[in-house]
């Protein structure tokens, strides 16, 4: 199959949270949308006990996080920014979710990837978008990014973002900020914030803010423009790491107390099982969850009618702060990216029950491969 041959060939440049063809990379341009802040990370928790102070870790050897600067493309094998949100609509009430996602990679070819995916949670009508270009659609500079391709505009610098989106009818806009400190993530035990290492699949470079206010208008079809507003979970990653040796299933959720949690579970192409982990920020400080503190248990599955991937949607979360079931607001939402990154994955807003209510998004990424539905999510 021509797809099958594609996606081989492109495998050694794939991106790690949705995988990418072969793409592109340099300095991005950001067009005064705010001022140059100086790095402002959430507090953390004391290292582990246990954990000598003196211990050597790989991340120690690169370059620290710094914002703005690093807001920036950075050039390297493969990076990422992505918006993900479930906003309240006025007049009438309705509610949309919806995720953005720019993805940016270096390799003999440059290119360049855009994703959106907009969902009525009243209807559960999903309207979706991806475009390409072969070229870098921005203007090179020390902080910050502004993509402009096809009418699309996803922008940022330090606490403001802009997002404008129009296809087949869908028209939306918002414009976003944060005043709080980034998370800057990091594992249990490890004294470089902002720095993940995946062993043989290498190190990223990995901070969010997770609840960025939103605020816009949505247009869909013939229908009356609506105001948006909400909070909106933006991500931002990038290094030097292979993610075809890793699936995954990911979480960002926003928590009624107030506390955000980034989870994410990660599998081999054995379907083996190798961490649970994650972050919680409970009032303005973060920590790292040990894998023994968060554990995610498959508790019913889905099939995709049009690529037959089977995808666990339902799940048992249990965190610190109690057990907590997570539900798909709306079980097809696959993401069909074969015509820009040769991947098709899962992502959607998702419903927290149990312990605790609350809302978010979820990521099921490497199940169209051959060996990918996991042990651990079965």
């Amino acid at each position: 199959m021509k797809h099958r041959r594609r996606r081989r060939g492109l495998r050694a440049y794939l991106a790690p949270l949705l995988v990418l063809a072969a793409v592109a990379g340099a300095g991005f341009y950001f067009l005064d949308l705010a001022e140059d802040e100086p790095l402002r990370v959430a507090p953390v928790a004391t290292a582990d006990p246990g954990v000598s102070k003196t211990s050597t870790e790989r991340t120690a050897a690169l370059p620290a996080l710094n914002l703005p600067a690093d807001d920036a493309a950075h050039g390297s094998g493969m990076e990422w920014w992505y918006y993900s949100g479930i906003l309240d609509a006025q007049p009438g009430g309705g509610r949309y979710a919806f995720h953005v996602a720019v993805f940016v990679a270096n390799s003999l070819v440059k290119h360049t990837v855009m994703h959106v995916a907009v969902t009525d949670l009243q209807s559960g009508q999903r309207y979706v978008q991806q475009v390409r270009t072969g070229g870098l659609p921005a203007r090179a500079a020390t902080s910050g990014f502004d993509f402009q391709q096809d009418g699309w505009r996803v922008a940022g610098s330090g606490p403001a973002h802009s997002l404008k989106i129009g296809f087949e009818g869908v028209e939306m806009a918002l414009d976003l900020r944060d005043d709080r400190p980034v998370v800057a993530h990091r594992a249990a035990g490890s004294q470089t914030p902002g720095l993940l290492d995946f062993g043989e699949s290498g190190i990223s470079y990995y901070y969010s803010r997770p609840r960025m206010a939103a605020q816009g208008q949505l247009r869909i079809g013939k229908q009356a423009e609506q105001k948006l507003a909400g909070p909106v979970w933006f991500d931002h990653r990038w290094g030097g790491f292979d993610v075809t040796r890793l699936g995954w299933n990911w979480l960002a959720l926003h928590l009624a107390d107030g506390s955000d949690v980034m989870v994410y579970q990660l599998f081999d192409r054995e379907g083996r099982s190798i961490t649970t982990t994650g972050t919680l920020t409970q009032a303005g400080n973060s920590r790292p969850l040990a894998p023994g503190e968060v554990t995610l248990t498959p508790l019913r599955r889905w099939t995709s009618p049009r690529s037959r991937i089977d995808y666990p949607v339902e799940w048992k979360l249990q965190l610190p702060s109690g057990e907590h079931l997570v539900q798909p607001f709306v079980d097809n939402s696959e993401f069909d990216a074969g015509t820009t990154s040769a991947n098709i994955y899962w992502e959607g807003p998702v419903k927290v029950g149990g312990s605790q209510q609350g809302e978010g998004f979820m990521e099921l990424s490497g199940y169209e491969r051959p060996k990918s539905a996991p042990v651990a999510a079965r």
